[in-house]
């Protein structure tokens, strides 16, 4: 297991609302602020982008389109991943639902694997969310990213690490929100997480979070306007490099 160091990741956020884990986020690994459900119905739309700590051509950049009708969630997102001569592409297509105090999520992943000089290779995969609200200002949250590589160590990696994630929420206040946690993988225990959260106002937040493993920080800032989200925000991790991140929706 490598050395543990520590991870700073500050961003302004919009708490907006979400079922488990918002499929974008999740394809991302973001961690998403649960906040306060509303009814939606109807179709939404995302664009984001995520530049790989600023490297000119390594990033991932897509598309999402999902479904609300009140019961659930539907979502399909269009990514690519990578860079020139080695690169990822992935067709999401993700399902929320909430039943009482528990709400999930099953996101399938289809994948190319386009290699120079080489023939495309197919790889399928998925991740997991669940969430339970063990009182009203407490919620736990499990995630588990690429499903079959974390339960079969053998196969190969089609897009990031395979991990396990636990979030646990505390909402003292409407102002104030609190998270703690940590992620497990199959080379290593970590990060710890340890997080806070400050509404500032309806439309803005601002949020730190704090992991052990590695060092490194982020702020960004989302802001809502007339319908559309607009999220954006810079990560530093591991030394290597800032990576931008921007999620435009409605």
């Amino acid at each position: 297991m490598r050395p543990i160091c520590f991870f700073i990741l500050a961003w302004i956020t919009l708490a907006f609302p979400v079922v488990a884990q918002d499929p974008v986020s999740t394809v991302l690994r973001i961690t998403g602020w649960p906040a306060a459900e509303k009814d939606r119905s109807g179709i939404g739309l995302s664009v984001f982008s995520k530049q790989y700590y600023s490297v000119s051509n390594w990033n991932l950049t897509g598309l999402s389109v999902d479904y609300s009708g009140g019961e659930g969630l539907t979502a399909a997102l269009i990514c690519r991943d990578g860079i020139p001569g080695f690169s990822w592409y992935h067709l999401y297509l993700s399902h929320s639902r909430k039943f009482k105090k528990v709400s999930g999520m099953v996101q399938l992943r289809f994948s190319v694997i386009d290699l120079k000089d080489r023939p495309s290779v197919l790889r399928i995969g998925g991740n997991i969310s669940s969430s339970w609200q063990m009182s009203q200002n407490l919620l736990l949250r499990v995630t588990m990213y690429d499903l079959p590589g974390w339960i079969f160590p053998q196969e190969a990696v089609a897009r990031g690490v395979p991990a396990m994630q636990f979030l646990l929420f505390h909402e003292p206040g409407r102002q104030l929100g609190l998270l703690t946690g940590f992620r497990i993988s199959q080379s290593q225990l970590g990060p710890v997480t340890a997080g806070i959260r400050v509404k500032l106002f309806d439309q803005l937040g601002l949020a730190t979070l704090m992991e052990v493993l590695p060092f490194g920080f982020s702020i960004g800032l989302n802001y809502q306007i007339k319908g559309y989200r607009i999220q954006g925000w810079l990560e530093q991790a591991n030394g290597l490099g800032i990576t931008p991140v921007i999620v435009v929706g409605r």
